[in-house]
């Protein structure tokens, strides 16, 4: 008999778990489908993607993860089909998603960390980069896909760009053949790329393009229902990244 009275109290506590998990809000994140070594993989293994990771549990979120190219994880932002993504702060990007902000500007102590973008020519050339602008450029500048940030840049600049490329090995490979003048990539995925498969003929062209922190991009839709959940990822990035956990595994994961 005891065992029949314990078995309702087995089933209401069963669905009390049930609705406890349902209650955990979900971020569905849309990932992209290359990798951009070390801080963002397709197995979601980068540095900046385990810091998601952290932080998510830190503030009680549970991430729902699909892998996409980046225009269309854009587009799924802005649309509401996806709550978030990791990327750079443009003013073309804060008019349909929402960014961590201080004072009117983008809140650099809550982005995952800043990546840096050089440029990189045919070695012995003389096409050159001197912070302001680029010398001896003859043709174009290769730039991988919907890399809004470094396009809006080199517009500004009036500097012609060939945008056709979904990696950055394609970019490497069109400078090779003479397609471009100079390549823009992330500083780290490029150097490793070069010493592992262009060594001796393509090298850096100059310093710093661009320095650009990256976010937590959130749609606004998810925003305008979740405001301080919103707030509470942001804050909990900025508090895993100065974790002792995430400093492990960036130096387990170089």
């Amino acid at each position: 008999m005891k065992t029949l009275r314990l078995f309702p109290l087995l089933i209401l506590t069963a669905a009390s778990c049930l609705r406890a998990a349902d209650a955990t809000p979900v971020l569905r994140l849309c990932s992209l489908d290359i990798d951009f070594a070390p801080v963002a993989r397709v197995d979601f293994s980068g540095h900046y993607q385990y810091l998601l990771q952290l932080a998510a549990r830190k503030a009680n979120v549970r991430i729902e993860r699909k892998v996409a190219p980046r225009r269309r994880c854009l587009d799924e932002m802005r649309s509401g089909l996806s709550d978030a993504m990791i990327g750079a702060f443009t003013q073309e990007r804060l008019a349909t998603a929402a960014f961590p902000m201080v004072g009117g500007a983008p809140d650099v102590t809550r982005s995952f960390g800043t990546v840096r973008y050089y440029p990189y020519r045919r070695a012995g050339d003389v096409v050159s980069w001197d912070g302001q602008r680029f010398h001896g450029l003859e043709s174009s500048v290769g730039v991988e896909s919907a890399f809004v940030f470094v396009t809006d840049r080199l517009r500004v600049l009036g500097v012609p760009y060939d945008d056709g490329a979904k990696t950055l090995e394609q970019n490497m490979d069109k400078l090779r053949a003479d397609r471009v003048d100079v390549v823009i990539g992330m500083g780290l995925e490029a150097d490793r790329l070069v010493a592992s498969r262009h060594a001796g003929r393509i090298e850096r062209a100059g310093g710093a393009f661009d320095l650009s922190p990256m976010y937590l991009i959130l749609s606004r839709q998810f925003h305008a229902r979740h405001p301080e959940l919103a707030q509470r990822l942001w804050q909990a990035v900025q508090e895993a990244r100065n974790s002792p956990a995430y400093k492990r595994y960036q130096q387990d994961h170089p």
